[in-house]
């Protein structure tokens, strides 16, 4: 029996973006197949997953400004 990588390690996330509590990853995995996800983290809402890469950054603009001057 082979040792499955921790879906963890270190390479296989990247933060794309983050403001005020909320944040956008990109999760690539190989295994079973490859895919790519994007996690749209915005609590105290419940965390969605997107495949396409335009519409999580479309969801994650939409909850708000990017910074306090932006909201100005």
């Amino acid at each position: 029996m082979t040792k499955l990588d921790h879906p963890n390690e270190p390479g296989k996330w990247t933060r794309l973006d983050a403001a005020e509590g909320r944040a956008l990853w990109r999760r690539d995995r190989s295994d079973p197949f490859p895919v790519t996800q994007f996690y749209l983290l915005a609590p105290p809402r419940q965390s969605e997953v997107f495949y396409d890469e335009a519409l999580a950054r479309q969801q994650f603009a939409a909850l708000g400004p990017r910074t306090a001057d932006e909201a100005a």
